[in-house]
């Protein structure tokens, strides 16, 4: 690999966690090139010293790194292969899938990488908000040949968060799913608890104060109560249709183990029904479906 001040870092897709990450690295001295679908995404990058290009394959053509971060696996085939991007990519370059699309998604990503032996395929889904990328903390579930992605591939990761390394391609993005059925679990949790709360006619806030910083209550769950209490849920981190469709990726991947968890069935169930109007809102926006009505147990 070449050293750092000329290495090239693409990122195909500049929506809230692609800008975030592509505005660090940027800023962290990384040389980042910018495409999303949305030409005026990619424009409004460019005082944090992005570039951007017009089409997804002149941004992969000549990098070291192309990163995909977009909505999920269709968006991932369509950017690589529809787009070009894929086969413009250099001989000895590194793709890095980053996107959640699951562990079929991610198989087909693999059988497309495997198309090419020259090109090295990480799989490296994160674990974090748009705050948490934008402050260089994200959790990155890297999978995949780690010595032949190289150094570019670990200082972009570097530039983003702390890094830990899975094992084989594909190991990321099962560790993800379990992230994510996790703060599908909790925030269902934490937004019940805050219905629960006005029915008892407790303030959340007084709540907050007493859990906050105890083992009960992580601090990201800690977070979006103050989200709820300040009425801040469309200010969107990370968007609720995404944790939705997060849990039935974590369902399909679940195969006949499927019919055993009940909570993350339900929790499928109800925010189903709440995407249509609250899905580019922030994940804490079911509390607000809940309270509206919109959602709820059966009797």
């Amino acid at each position: 690999m070449s050293d750092r001040a000329s290495e090239k870092i693409t990122i195909l897709g500049l929506g809230i966690m692609g800008s975030a990450m592509a505005r660090t690295a940027a800023g962290r001295g990384l040389q980042i090139v910018g495409w999303d679908r949305t030409p005026a995404r990619a424009a409004a990058l460019a005082s944090d010293g992005v570039r951007t290009a017009n089409t997804a394959a002149e941004a992969a053509a000549d990098a070291d790194v192309v990163v995909t971060m977009v909505a999920d696996a269709d968006a991932v085939m369509d950017v690589m292969e529809g787009q070009g991007a894929f086969a413009a990519m250099r001989s000895g370059a590194s793709w890095v899938q980053m996107s959640t699309i699951g562990v079929e998604g991610t198989d087909r990503a693999l059988r497309l990488a495997a198309t090419r032996s020259d090109v090295t395929f990480i799989d490296a889904p994160v674990s974090g908000s748009r705050a948490v990328a934008e402050q260089g903390k994200l959790l990155i579930l890297a999978s995949g040949d780690r010595t032949r992605a190289g150094a570019a591939v670990q200082r972009f990761f570097d530039a983003l968060g702390t890094t830990q390394w899975l094992g084989p391609a594909g190991q990321g993005t099962r560790m993800k799913l379990l992230f994510n059925a996790w703060i599908a679990i909790v925030m269902e949790g934490v937004a019940e608890i805050a219905i629960l709360a006005d029915a008892l006619g407790i303030e959340l806030q007084r709540f907050e104060a007493l859990v906050g910083g105890g083992p009960l209550v992580p601090p990201w769950a800690i977070g979006k109560m103050k989200k709820i209490a300040e009425n801040k849920t469309a200010e969107t981190e990370f968007p609720l249709r995404w944790a939705d469709k997060d849990v039935r990726l974590a369902l399909s991947a679940a195969g006949e183990k499927r019919s055993q968890l009940p909570a993350l069935n339900t929790i499928d169930a109800l925010w189903s029904r709440t995407v249509e109007r609250f899905g580019g809102q922030d994940l804490s926006a079911i509390y607000v479906a809940l309270r509206e009505g919109m959602v709820g147990a059966a009797r």
